[in-house]
C-alpha cells in the first residue's frame, strides 16, 4: 500500500474525515484528499510524522513499514542484545549487585554511571526510536534508493 492509502485507510478506522484529519494535524484538507488519492505524491517526512501524530499511530504505520522494522527488530534482539550492542558503541554493561541498578561503564575514561531499570528501559526505547526515525526519514528523503 502506498503512504496515501495507508492514510485513507487509518482515518477511517479512526472515523475521521479528511476535514478533521487536516484540523487534527494543521494540514489543510485538499493536501490530506491529494496525498490519499494520488499515488505519486509522496508528503515530505515532517509532513507524515504531523499526520502519524494525529492518527496515533508510528510513522512507519503510515509508510507501510511496521511489519518489516518489526521483523528487523526481532533479529536484532535475537542476535544481539541492547547490552551487546552499547558494548558495541564503546559501553561496559552490568548489573550492580548492591541494588536494582544497571552500571554503565564508559570504556576508556574510567568513568561509571548507575541507572535504573526503567531509566535503562527508556535508554533503549529511546534508541529504538531514534533509530527507526532516521531509517523513515532515509526511506523518504529519495536519496538512498539504491
Amino acid at each position: 500500500m502506498t503512504i496515501g492509502e495507508n492514510i485513507r485507510k487509518i482515518r477511517k478506522e479512526k472515523g475521521l474525515t479528511q476535514k478533521a484529519l487536516g484540523k487534527l494535524c494543521g494540514i489543510n484538507e485538499a493536501n490530506i484528499r491529494k496525498y490519499e488519492i494520488n499515488s505519486n505524491i509522496t508528503p515530505q517526512l515532517k509532513t507524515i510524522e504531523k499526520i502519524a501524530t494525529a492518527l496515533e499511530v508510528k510513522v512507519a504505520d503510515l509508510m507501510g513499514i511496521s511489519d518489516y522494522l518489526d521483523e528487523v527488530e526481532k533479529e536484532i534482539h535475537e542476535t544481539t542484545s541492547f547490552k551487546d550492542y552499547l558494548g558495541i558503541l564503546g559501553y561496559e554493561i552490568h548489573e550492580s549487585p548492591y541494588n536494582d541498578k544497571w552500571v554503565i561503564n564508559i570504556k576508556n575514561s574510567n568513568t561509571e554511571v548507575y541507572i535504573s531499570r526503567e531509566e535503562m528501559d527508556t535508554l533503549e526505547r529511546t534508541t529504538k526510536e531514534n533509530i527507526d526515525l532516521r531509517i523513515t526519514k532515509y526511506i523518504s528523503d529519495g536519496k538512498h534508493n539504491q
